[in-house]
């Protein structure tokens, strides 16, 4: 799936937002817009719109553009218009209205209102690059001359010094796939201004399948620079639940989720991510929580199940199971939580309903090679040996790769059953369950190293094949057994070594006394007796 001790803390309070916690207010959605994120971008300014230190104007420019991305030109204007409303002195609206009329094909209007908005923002080189990027937008092809003439304007005027300027260089060797290249430009605007959260985050994006660990570095930081940045807080975390850091990505949700500017489904990921932590009463927290104001809530609903089997609360976590699939009866559960419930059943004394969810499960996903394992260990409960063998012959065929402990557990299994059909008189089903588990076993044998206790199930199964009778095949299994185990003094300090001798020799006896071989019957008892005494001695 671990997580910091702080995480405890959030348990007592709920969740709920400290006095201490910040954000940037409507920055942040800025900061999102920039690099592209326009949902969370949209989100937090329209959340934050009428604050007090909401700057409108701008505020607006942002949502048009993001309406503009979504290509819903009408309510472009309308922000555009009412950023204007709220401040005609206010640069950005103007690039925003050129933008609008470039995508309508009036290229006159919009050079129109780049005029007015370069008149408006002098000494400001964003605007310019901004221009610059609506041309690019509307049609990098037909307008690169365009693009190009405002980005040289930019530098000149700058001085080569205007991070937005790099930062457009970048995105377009983005959109080229040259991300080597781009990471480059981002890192020249973080040269330009430390605190460029576009550099940080653009290049953390470009560079991370090249080199991850730079990118999370370079979140860091930024975060060092700007501790409340909601982008740079939820950005450092989703780079480390990519690069699989479990613990490092936990705990850096659980301070983003601080931020005012935090989104509720990411409370949802911290949530699973404590559950893989293995910070089960955390997990749970979030998760009651998150469904006091979302009762339908798919995935938190099952981490309520899920956390209480880790917590091993099986009442619990039957009645969150029972809840969990009664409310969504169209739900698209996966084999974990079919297996996670028949668990918490199974351990709480309810083995027959398990059957019935795990049979029901393995109808549903046939191929699902985990619920095959669960149902036979369900089968096995409720007694039902021969279906339980199957059920983890099917398991077997699912799994890639089957390991040498699988197959001696599958002749484990057909051992059971054809022990239950010497006891019912049925010879035959016996014999054909023994030759399965013997099939197992020679797959064992084959890569296995020699121990005795494989040499034992060997014996058993030609035994239970053979009505219960030792033949040749058991006799060679148990020679085998002896020699491995005569091979290794110390297992005569072994109770369970010793054991197997004493059944080795107590088997013989029976069956040379059938023979009427009384010496040999004779001599297997006394090899009986001489490792019951060894083992009374030892267990002294």
């Amino acid at each position: 799936m671990k997580f910091r001790h702080f995480l405890s803390l959030l348990v007592a309070g709920g969740l709920s937002l400290s006095a201490a916690a910040q954000s940037q207010g409507y920055i942040d959605g800025i900061d999102y817009y920039k690099v592209g994120q326009y949902s969370n971008a949209k989100e937090i300014l329209s959340k934050t719109l009428n604050d007090a230190q909401t700057d409108k104007a701008k505020a607006y420019y942002y949502l048009g553009q993001i309406a503009l991305a979504q290509k819903d030109n009408t309510t472009a204007k309308e922000c555009f218009d009412n950023g204007i409303a709220a401040n005609p002195d206010c640069a950005y609206n103007y690039v925003g209205l050129g933008a609008l009329a470039l995508r309508n094909g009036d290229k006159k209007a919009a050079e129109d209102n780049f005029k007015q908005a370069l008149k408006l923002g002098k000494k400001n080189h964003e605007i310019t690059v901004d221009i610059a990027r609506a041309y690019y937008k509307a049609d990098p092809v037909a307008y690169a001359s365009d693009v190009r003439k405002y980005l040289d304007k930019a530098n000149k005027e700058s001085k080569f010094s205007e991070p937005s300027i790099f930062i457009l260089e970048g995105d377009m060797l983005v959109d080229q796939q040259k991300f080597g290249e781009a990471a480059a430009q981002y890192e020249q605007a973080i040269t330009a201004d430390p605190e460029n959260p576009e550099g940080y985050v653009n290049y953390a994006h470009s560079y991370f399948g090249v080199n991850p660990e730079f990118s999370i570095q370079k979140l860091q930081e930024f975060l060092q620079k700007q501790p409340n940045s909601a982008l740079g807080q939820r950005e450092l975390a989703e780079k480390y639940y990519d690069a699989n850091y479990w613990d490092k990505a936990a705990e850096q949700y659980g301070q983003y989720i601080k931020n005012p500017n935090h989104f509720p489904q990411d409370e949802a990921r911290y949530s699973v991510l404590l559950y893989f932590g293995k910070k089960y009463p955390e997990s749970l927290a979030v998760a009651d929580r998150l469904l006091a104001s979302q009762p339908d809530n798919f995935m938190m609903q099952r981490l309520r199940m899920l956390d209480y089997s880790g917590m091993e609360q099986w009442a619990d976590a039957v009645k969150a199971g029972e809840q969990f699939f009664a409310k969504n009866p169209n739900g698209d559960f996966n084999a974990n939580d079919y297996a996670k419930y028949a668990e918490a059943l199974n351990k709480n004394g309810q083995d027959s309903i398990a059957t019935v969810v795990l049979t029901d499960a393995v109808k549903k996903l046939p191929n699902e090679a985990s619920l095959w394992d669960q149902y036979s260990i369900a089968l096995t409960a409720a007694k039902n040996y021969p279906e339980a063998a199957d059920a983890y012959a099917k398991y077997l065929s699912l799994t890639e790769n089957p390991s040498v402990g699988d197959y001696f557990t599958a002749a484990g299994y057909y051992l059971n059953v054809a022990s239950g059909y010497q006891k019912e008189g049925k010879t035959e089903e016996a014999k054909t369950a023994a030759d399965k588990g013997l099939e197992f076993m020679n797959k064992v044998v084959a890569t296995a190293e020699p121990v005795p206790v494989l040499y034992q199930r060997i014996a058993h199964l030609n035994r239970m094949g053979n009505n219960d009778v030792v033949n040749e095949a058991t006799m060679a299994a148990y020679d085998k057994m002896l020699e491995l185990l005569n091979a290794d003094e110390s297992n005569l300090q072994k109770p369970a070594s010793l054991n197997m001798y004493r059944e080795c020799y107590y088997t013989l006896n029976k069956y040379y006394r059938e023979l009427k071989d009384m010496e040999k019957a004779t001599e297997m008892a006394d090899l009986y007796r001489k490792y019951t005494e060894i083992l009374e001695q030892l267990n002294q």
